[in-house]
């Protein structure tokens, strides 16, 4: 019966702690400042004259290097 009670407390601790994260999210708002603003702003004008291009899991994954000996090929 102990390890019941203890599963129960666990249980109710952790929808405590969900609540109390919940209201936090709710209740705190973040907003970037000015300045990171610009810095955004300022980067993102480089990486298009670079002609930057961020690559996804397919693009990464059709590149990959780790093939064992056929890498070397």
């Amino acid at each position: 019966m102990t390890g019941l009670y203890i599963f129960i407390a666990l249980i109710a601790v952790a929808l405590i702690g969900w609540g109390v994260a919940e209201l936090k999210s709710r209740t705190i708002t973040f907003e970037h400042s000015e300045a990171e603003k610009e810095e955004a702003e300022l980067i993102h004008k480089e990486q298009e004259e670079r002609e930057f291009k961020e690559q996804d899991l397919k693009d990464l994954l059709a590149h990959n290097s780790t093939k064992g000996y056929n890498a070397v090929d």
